[in-house]
C-alpha cells in the first residue's frame, strides 16, 4: 500500500478531459507510480483516491470525469513505463466510447501493466462510518464516552473529522486499551495504521462487504482470478 495525496492525481496533465491541472507541490501520480514500479518491481496498480476534495474546484465533484482524467493523464505521461501508458490509453478510449458511465461489459482485468482506477465517493473514510462497528473496534461499545461525535451518515463529507474525534474520545475513555499503546497518535496523523486496525478488528466486515468501495475492490480481486 502506497499513500498518495489528491494533489498528486490533480497534477496530471490533460488535453481532452475538462479538468484544470491543480498547482501543487505534490509529486505527480505518474512519477510516483514509476518510482515504485522500479524500486518494488510492481507489475500492476490499483489507484484509489477520494472524490472530495474535487480535482478541479471550478468543475465540482464528478467521479466519472475524474476517472477519465486519471486515465488520460497516465496515457500522456512521459515518465510512466510504456506498458502502463498503453493500458491507460486503451482504458481511456474505451471509457470515452461508452454511451453512459455504467455501460460496461465486464470488470477490467488486473493484468501486468494494468492501472485500475477506484474513485472513492465521497472519500475513503466513508467505509468506516458505522458507529456501532467503530465503537467495537475502539473498545468502547456499551460504554459512556464523553465527546463522542454524532452525524454518522455514510455520505458525510466530514467523515475524516468524525473518525478522528471518535479515536480521541475513545482514547480518553479507555486509555489502557492495547490499541492506544500500539497506535500512539491520532487518526489524521496515522491514517494508514488506524485504517489497518479498523479492518483487522473485523468489526467492519459486513459494512465493507456491502459498501460500494468494498464491492468494487472485491470485483477487481475476482477479475484477477479470471472469474469475471
Amino acid at each position: 500500500m502506497i499513500g498518495i495525496n489528491k494533489g498528486s492525481v490533480a497534477q496530471l496533465s490533460l488535453k481532452r478531459t475538462q479538468l484544470r491541472r491543480t498547482t501543487s507541490n505534490a509529486e505527480p501520480l505518474d512519477a510516483i507510480l514509476e518510482r515504485h514500479r522500479r524500486s518494488l518491481d510492481i507489475d500492476c496498480f490499483v489507484v484509489a483516491w477520494d472524490l472530495v476534495p474535487p480535482w478541479d474546484k471550478m468543475a465540482g465533484t464528478c467521479r466519472w470525469l475524474e476517472t477519465l482524467g486519471l486515465y488520460e493523464g497516465l496515457s500522456l505521461s512521459e515518465t510512466l513505463d510504456r506498458r502502463f501508458r498503453d493500458f491507460a490509453s486503451a482504458r481511456f478510449q474505451g471509457l470515452q466510447q461508452r454511451t453512459q458511465p455504467s455501460a460496461r461489459r465486464a470488470a477490467p482485468q488486473l493484468i501486468p501493466g494494468a492501472v485500475i482506477a477506484v474513485c472513492m465517493e465521497p472519500l475513503f473514510e466513508s467505509i468506516f462510518m458505522n458507529e456501532r462497528a467503530m465503537k467495537i473496534s475502539l473498545g468502547v461499545h456499551g460504554k459512556r464516552t464523553k465527546e463522542w461525535p454524532s452525524r454518522w451518515q455514510q455520505g458525510n463529507a466530514r467523515a475524516s473529522s468524525i473518525i478522528e474525534a471518535a479515536v480521541d474520545a475513545a482514547r480518553d475513555a479507555v486509555p489502557a486499551n492495547s490499541v492506544f499503546r500500539r497506535i500512539r497518535q491520532g487518526y489524521e496523523t496515522l491514517k494508514s495504521e488506524w485504517g489497518i486496525h479498523f479492518v483487522q478488528s473485523r468489526a467492519f466486515d459486513n459494512t465493507l462487504k456491502n459498501h460500494p468501495l468494498g464491492r468494487r475492490l472485491a470485483e477487481i480481486r475476482v477479475a484477477r482470478s479470471g472469474l469475471a
